[in-house]
């Protein structure tokens, strides 16, 4: 388990104990227990990972540690407040999870949550978060394209 790409999106109702159906093609991927952490961007997302990518996860953080020259009890330091943010759940048998107080709030949550699959990971996004952070995001690519277009045209009148 927890070794299959995950791609598409899903929105599932969230009820009001804090539950949510878990989609069934994201549960194959990940596996039964699922590891859910705030984003470390900061970004009021929740993140889902297997077994196998809660350890990744951990793994890399003290790779990016030791390079940037931290020293153990900071290292230390990093991947607790990674972990200590995380929890373990196992859906129920009709596939649902219980997202914690502190998560929903983290996440701004509200009644509508979209699974998201990020290739070795899943995100749990509030969907109009989730809309919002599309519309700025294609904003910036309109952004970036405009400006290689006027860089581009730059160069061709200097050129000519």
């Amino acid at each position: 388990m927890g070794q299959t790409s995950m791609s598409g999106r899903q929105t599932v109702l969230m009820d009001q104990r804090g539950r949510i159906s878990f989609p069934s093609g994201f549960r194959a991927s990940i596996g039964e227990v699922l590891y859910i952490s705030p984003a470390q961007d900061e970004r009021p997302v929740l993140v889902v990972r297997s077994a196998a990518g809660f350890d990744a996860e951990c793994d890399r953080i003290r790779a990016v540690c030791t390079e940037a020259g931290f020293d153990e009890e900071d290292t230390v330091d990093e991947v607790r407040d990674f972990t200590m943010d995380t929890v373990r759940i196992s859906p129920d048998k009709n596939g649902r999870i219980t997202l914690p107080a502190e998560l929903i709030r983290y996440a701004g949550f509200t009644d509508k949550v979209v699974v998201v699959g990020v290739q070795d990971f899943a995100e749990l996004w509030d969907e109009k978060t989730l809309a919002a952070h599309e519309a700025a995001r294609r904003q910036l690519r309109q952004l970036r394209r405009r400006k290689k277009e006027a860089a581009k045209a730059a160069r061709l009148t200097e050129e000519v």
